[in-house]
Parts: structure tokens; sequence; C-alpha cells
């Protein structure tokens, strides 16, 4: 098995990320193989991912596995989603606009609630916040009226947790942010994982504490971008394996079931 690896500069904040991969693709055994944006973008990679589909894993920074996913022409999945099967376990009203919208909403002389908003572009072209005014707004000031967002009523969370997905089964829970001694609830978590239909073979669910001790659902994502915050690297690695696999299109190979039994 071959692993064509994304080259990033140290200052990049997913260097460390795929440098610890790389390690545990070594490990297993698998070749290594550097590329360039560049390389990707002129074809170089082509053939690899043609005729040799079978045997070549991706990595890279989100962005660019999701440019990859469109050259080799596979399916591009969502950045996050929020299906309606889970809308029961959300537990705030939550809506597609765009940031013209936002914008018109908040200068009006009508009040409002503060809300959160965050973008529906791939390359998360600015930092989800919390809306209570103008000044809110400052960071997106430059991006055009037509840019989708999604909005959500606000809640205040003490506490974020990521459970990683693997074959139906949670394997690992991280805490991403807030207060290490508020858990989410098992129970929460495993009723909406059972509800959830049409789930990918790896993913992320990402869950937020309320100060009254309630469990809701942030979003469902890739749950690999972000690293494997604290799981270990062999697991981490079979997982990003049957992700590429599934994202491309070929059939599970069975990697990481001795993991998930």
């Amino acid at each position: 098995m071959k692993v064509f690896l994304q080259n990033l500069r140290p200052d990049s904040s997913s260097y460390l990320v795929l440098q610890n991969a790389e390690h545990w693709f070594w490990e297993r055994g698998y070749e290594i193989a550097h590329f360039t944006l560049q390389d990707l973008t002129t074809g170089l990679l082509d053939v690899a991912f043609g005729e040799q589909r079978d045997e070549t894993i991706l990595l890279a920074i989100p962005e660019v596995m999701r440019m990859a996913l469109r050259r080799f022409n596979h399916h591009e999945p969502p950045l996050f989603e929020l299906p309606d099967c889970l809308m029961p376990w959300i537990g705030r009203f939550t809506w597609e606009t765009t940031l013209g919208q936002v914008r018109e909403q908040v200068d009006s002389e009508i009040g409002f609630n503060p809300f959160h908003i965050r973008p529906l572009d791939p390359k998360r072209i600015f930092k989800g916040t919390i809306v209570y005014g103008l000044r809110d707004l400052i960071p997106s000031a430059s991006l055009a009226d037509e840019t989708p967002v999604l909005a959500q009523q606000k809640v205040e969370f003490v506490s974020e947790w990521r459970a990683f997905v693997f074959r139906d089964k949670v394997i690992h829970l991280s805490r991403t942010k807030g207060d290490v001694l508020r858990y989410p609830d098992r129970e929460v978590m495993l009723a909406a994982l059972n509800a959830y239909t049409n789930r990918r073979i790896v993913f992320g669910m990402d869950w937020g504490i309320t100060a009254s001790g309630q469990t809701l659902l942030i979003d469902v994502n890739d749950g690999i971008a972000s690293g494997n915050l604290g799981m270990h690297g062999q697991i981490f690695a079979a997982m990003i394996e049957a992700k590429w696999r599934d994202w491309s299109g070929l059939a599970d190979n069975g990697i990481g079931e001795c993991f998930t039994r």
C-alpha cells in the first residue's frame, strides 16, 4: 500500500497531524510518497489514483483532499451534516441562510436574539461566531452577501467533545473545549448514533454539554481533519485508510476490524 502525503510548512496548523499520521503508516509498513499541491493540479498523481487506486491512499489538508476527490471524479462529501434524523438531538433552532441576510437582520432596527453562524464552504472561510451585533461580522466583512452560512439558536456549552465513530462503534472520545469533568451522556450519544441513517464507515460526532447538563449534538463531520486527539495512532491510520476508500468509492477492505470487534 502506498500513501501520498501532502508536503506542508512546519508552521502550518495541520503539519503535526500529517507528520504523526506518516509515522503510523510507516509503522504499518506502507510506502510513503510526498506530494505538493502543484503535483496534484498538474496531474502527476492521476495514474496512481486511476490505475492503482485500490492500493493508494491520499492524506492532505481537508480542502486539498476535496480537490483531489473532484479531480479523480469522486463524490465530495459534505463539510459537516445535521441530518433530519438527528434533529431530536440538536435541541435548538437551526437554519441555512446567507451572510447578506444575516447582515440585514443585524443592521435592522428590529431586535433579535443572539445566534451562532458558521460557513457552509469547505474551506472554512471564517471562524464560527456568535452574532450579538455588527462588530461580530467584521471578520467576514470581505465576503459576498451570497456566502452561505448555517445559523443556530445561541446555546452556551460548558464543554465540547468529539466522538470518533468507526464501523458503527464509538471508538474514541476526546474533549475539545471547556470543562474536562463535564462529560456527554453515554445513552444520548448511543441513541443518536443508532438513529443516524446512511452513516459512513468513519465519521465524528461533536457534542456540547450545557450548564444544566444537557447533551446536544453540534454536528456530524469527517472525524479526521482535526487529527487523532489522543487516539492511538494505529487506529487513526486505519480510520484514514477506511475513510479514503469510502470517499473513493472503493470496496471496504476490512482495515481496522480488529479495533471494532
